[in-house]
Formats: structure tokens, sequence, C-alpha cells
């Protein structure tokens, strides 16, 4: 996939990095780190949009149906995945 902003992306590995440091102390973010750096491997790494955007999609839904910590930071990081995956080609509107 196509990282068009490097900010982007640097806020979503920050963020993900939070998530590590937060899983020290609190389980419920260990999910979220490991989710969330699997996301990022995806779009770093995935030359097939689609591809990347369905195993994105595919995470998502796994880690919503499990208890995590879902805060306000998982929300954000949530919305940054939005981004990048709209500039890859995703449209909620077909």
């Amino acid at each position: 996939m196509k990282i068009y902003s490097q900010q982007n992306f640097e806020n979503m590995k920050m963020m993900s990095r939070y998530f590590e440091s937060n899983s020290k102390v609190d389980e419920l973010y260990l999910l979220e780190f490991r989710t969330s750096n699997l996301i990022n491997n995806i779009i770093e790494n995935e030359d097939d949009n689609e591809k990347g955007i369905q195993e994105t999609f595919k995470l998502l839904a796994e880690i919503e149906s499990l208890e995590h910590k879902n805060d306000s930071h998982w929300l954000d990081y949530k919305i940054h995945v939005m981004c990048v995956l709209r500039e890859n080609g995703f449209n909620e509107i077909k």
C-alpha cells in the first residue's frame, strides 16, 4: 500500500508504541499493540491495495470482537487507519 502522508503513518507507529508501553501495566493494551503492529506492517509492505484493505478490515473486526482497552487512543488509531485505506482506494459508498 502507498503511504501518502508520512506524518500520518509516523503517528500510527507512535500510537503502536504507546499501546506497547501501556501493555506493560495494563494487559488490555496488548491486543491493541499486536493489532496495530500487524496493520502497520500491512500498510508498509503489502503491494496489493485490495488485499491490504481486506486484511486490515479483518484485523479490525477481530479486535472489536475481543476485550481490549478501546479508549480514545484506539479510536484515534482507527481514524488514522481509515485515512490510509481511503487514500489507497477504499470507498465506503459504492
